[in-house]
């Protein structure tokens, strides 16, 4: 598929592959960036038969690794579901007997007052977890090589087959985790496109990947 930037050139997006587009141009970096968050229409995205899909439905802009919000937080809901929905018959069972005892000595607690109060169970499996507020291990998500790592894990495990998106990479990675990141994205079959402001000189950074470039004269460049 390729994304479209107002009149420039297409920037072909590949499956299992990262694709950036790099610019010193500070205009065209604040509309990139506001495009993909939705706050401009100066962005389109066309498949391969040139039909024109819908970029929040199709494209997920995660922002930068300073400004992102918590992957849980973003992403938990949609985790939940997905894991509630797979309980084996045991494990329903399980979660069951332990809500029914928890919901049981609440029950009790309630007799402490002069109303009739009365405690409901049901399957709301969500809700268990929900309350649980599983989190992501902080050991296994204190670096920036971490938290990508966790984000396409995410979008596996959600069968979320959607552009993931982002910003900035270079600002976080070395250039040997971002060696390993590409290994990462070719073995996940994501697409990922980076939006990176940097110079030109800086194209050595992103070996390996697929590099655009406009410059500051908004001349683009397939580099």
């Amino acid at each position: 598929m390729n994304l479209i930037y107002a009149a420039h050139q297409p920037i072909e997006l590949e499956n299992g592959r990262v694709t950036v587009l790099m610019t010193n141009n500070q205009n065209v970096y604040f509309e990139m960036a506001q495009a993909l968050a939705g706050k401009n229409d100066l962005l389109r995205l066309i498949d391969d038969d040139f039909s024109e899909l819908n970029l929040s439905t199709t494209l997920c802009w995660d922002t930068d690794l300073s400004s992102a919000p918590d992957l849980m937080d973003k992403y938990g809901s949609a985790l939940i579901k997905k894991i509630s929905n797979e309980l084996t018959v045991d494990q329903r069972q399980q979660l069951l007997a332990k809500q029914q005892e928890l919901l049981t000595a609440i029950q009790d607690t309630l007799f402490s007052v002069d109303l009739p109060l009365e405690v409901s169970l049901d399957d709301g499996f969500q809700r268990l977890y929900k309350y649980a507020r599983p989190r992501l291990i902080s050991s296994a998500n204190a670096t920036p090589y971490d938290i990508i790592k966790n984000d396409l894990n995410i979008h596996l495990e959600l069968n979320d087959c959607r552009v993931l998106a982002m910003k900035n990479i270079a600002n976080f990675l070395l250039p040997e985790q971002f060696k390993a990141f590409l290994q990462l994205v070719e073995e996940s079959g994501l697409a990922v496109f980076l939006l990176e402001f940097s110079e030109k000189q800086q194209r050595a950074y992103y070996q390996n990947a697929d590099v655009y470039w406009v410059d500051e004269d908004f001349v683009d460049w397939h580099l």
